[in-house]
Parts: structure tokens; sequence; C-alpha cells
């Protein structure tokens, strides 16, 4: 009971003086210049759309990062990657070239090939220590010695 009481008197001050700080970091007056930056940030959203509400052509979209250009509908709006109100495989952005389903299989096809090649990689080193380990007992490799003696006193009984 003893250490108990003795952890808590150090404890105790720890917390209470972590959430102290929290109180007063998430109460400290900082309002004005948080909500000075969301209508700053809203600002600009607004003007990248009208940006890219202007460009009337593929490739003047994809020049600009933050635009893609929208296949169906022929026309370019801001980069908002999950609500673009767009089929994914007709939304071009930064080439016209290959859609962006395109370059998502691709990306796909780089991260699987990787994969296998550094599992096989893998499986081949831990063969080659496997081996080296069976080599270094001077014992053999395992595998079926049909002609062991072992084996042979087995099969003549």
């Amino acid at each position: 009971m003893c250490w108990l009481r003795a952890w808590s008197q150090i404890l105790l001050p720890v917390f209470l003086s972590l959430a102290l700080i929290q109180l007063f970091i998430s109460f400290s007056d900082h309002t004005f210049t948080k909500t000075h930056n969301h209508w700053k940030r809203q600002l600009e959203a607004k003007n990248v759309e009208m940006e890219c509400a202007q460009k009337q052509n593929c490739s003047l979209c994809t020049k600009d990062k933050r635009c893609i250009w929208c296949l169906e509908e022929k026309v370019c709006k801001k980069y908002c990657f999950p609500y673009s109100d767009c089929k994914f495989n007709s939304i071009f952005w930064a080439n016209c070239r290959v859609d962006l389903f395109g370059i998502m299989m691709l990306i796909l096809v780089a991260l699987l090939a990787v994969g296998f090649l550094w599992y096989c990689l893998a499986y081949y080193l831990y063969m080659q220590e496997r081996q080296a380990f069976y080599y270094a007992r001077n014992g053999q490799v395992p595998g079926y010695d049909w002609n062991a003696p072992e084996l042979q006193s087995m099969w003549e009984t």
C-alpha cells in the first residue's frame, strides 16, 4: 500500500499540471487568429475555384496542380479528390493523357511489383542462410535419403 501512495504523490501533480497546461492552451486568446485564418482559407479556396473555372481546356487546366479536368463535363474544377462530382475514370490531373484511375492503377501495380520482388529477395536470402547453416554444421541439406541405414532397417523388418 505504501508504494501506491508514493506513486500517487509523484504522478498526481504531474497529471494535474498537464491538465492545467492543456486547459490553458485550449482557452487561450487565439479565437481571433483562428477565425481570421478560417476566413482567409475560405477566400483562397474560392479564388482557386474561380481560377480553375476560367481555364477552358485540359492542357491549361492540368498545368495548375490545384485543378482537375473533368472529361464528362469538359470543365476545369478545383482539385478536391473524393468530392470532385466527376467519375473517377474521367478525371485528369497533372496531364491530359492518363486519367486518375490509370495513375492509381500504375501506382498499385508498382507497389505489387516491388512487394513481389521484396518477397523473392527475402525468400532467396532466407534459403541461402538456411543452406549455410546446414553446411556449417557439416550436415546434409534437408531432404530424404532413402538409402540411409535407419530406413533400410525399417524396410527389412
